[in-house]
């Protein structure tokens, strides 16, 4: 009754792990920030973004228009400051 399996201790480590993990994802949090809200050219867009903000994503993402002729905007995310 007094001994420690190796369950328990594998089970306890896994938590331990679980519990750090959960930390570290709140602690990235992500900002966004359009950029060219009417046009997007990807190449353009990755470059502004990462120009903008180094740990930055640029990406061109739907913003409007019609199923035929859709429209794109330069989304830039990034990490918030702290």
């Amino acid at each position: 009754m007094g001994r420690i399996s190796l369950t328990h201790v594998f089970i306890l480590a896994l938590l331990f792990s679980v519990i750090s993990m959960i930390a570290k994802v709140e602690a990235q949090k992500r900002c966004t920030e359009v950029l060219s809200p009417s046009s997007c050219l990807l190449a353009e867009c990755k470059q502004e973004c990462f120009q903008k903000y180094p740990s930055g994503v640029g990406q061109c993402v739907q913003s409007g228009g019609t199923p035929l002729q859709p429209t794109y905007e330069c989304l830039c995310v990034y990490n918030c400051p702290l």
